[in-house]
């Protein structure tokens, strides 16, 4: 564990002395708290309206940001040749994944606490209903956890930042509105038939099980339920095997 938290720390250091981290927190901050933030109190007057919207806002902010952040975790170290050094360090691949993975995790999770600011405000002058609001919060934490692990393997397996950034944004994007592309009522399925008869149920099935914001949308309307949090949950810890795996096939070629 010694050496995870030592790889966090890291790329900790290593957001903070560049560029990209703060431009995207300047970035981050300022289109929540300047924009947002002032604009979103001028629309609405339900406090619970306010802080739906805002914590919406968060989710987008997170969609966008965590590319960027994420792109050279392991593309940049492969381009610059310093995947080499970690690969003969003294340090298991599992550690070299989860080490950049937290440390990643917390720099996002900072760039997204200005927004409790807004939690604060409204409690001072509205009645909000905090239910909506834990869960909100909660289900942030998980696109954060869910995504960062997404966006680690895709830059585990691309050979250059910009590769890995451009299959990001696409892939988050594919996740997010895949479900819009499927109708609400799934089709008939016979109940007296074989499983090729009804593959376009288990299509359909499987394309709202995999859309990000079907899940998201339980959150935000104060629902945790099993279901979303295994789709969280598996999600992350598959992907963070894949990554660690690209990282483990390194060694045989």
């Amino acid at each position: 564990m010694r050496h995870v938290l030592a790889l966090a720390k890291r790329e900790l250091i290593s957001y903070a002395l560049s560029p990209v981290g703060y431009v995207i927190a300047c970035l981050s901050i300022f289109a929540y708290l300047a924009l947002f933030f002032f604009f979103g109190f001028i629309r609405y007057t339900d406090a619970n309206v306010v802080l739906d919207a805002g914590i919406g806002f968060v989710y987008f902010l997170a969609v966008f940001a965590i590319p960027f952040l994420t792109m050279g975790l392991l593309a940049d170290e492969r381009r610059s040749g310093t995947i080499e050094m970690l690969m003969t360090a003294p340090v298991g691949d599992w550690e070299v994944v989860l080490g950049k993975y937290l440390g990643s995790v917390i720099f996002i999770l900072a760039l997204m606490a200005p927004s409790v600011t807004e939690v604060v405000v409204v409690k001072m002058y509205g009645l909000p209903e905090w239910g909506p609001v834990i869960s909100g919060y909660i289900g942030l934490v998980l696109v954060v956890l869910f995504l960062v692990s997404l966006g680690l393997f895709l830059s585990s397996i691309s050979k250059s930042p910009l590769v890995a950034v451009m299959l990001s944004f696409v892939t988050f994007l594919a996740l997010l509105f895949v479900g819009g592309a499927v109708p609400d009522t799934p089709p008939a399925i016979e109940t007296t038939g074989n499983i090729f008869q009804n593959i376009l149920y288990y299509i359909y099935a499987f394309i709202r099980y995999a859309s990000l914001g079907e899940h998201l949308g339980n959150f935000g309307s104060g629902l945790i339920n099993t279901r979303d949090l295994a789709y969280f949950g598996t999600g992350t810890v598959f992907f963070l095997f894949l990554s660690t795996l690209a990282v483990e096939s390194r060694k045989w070629k």
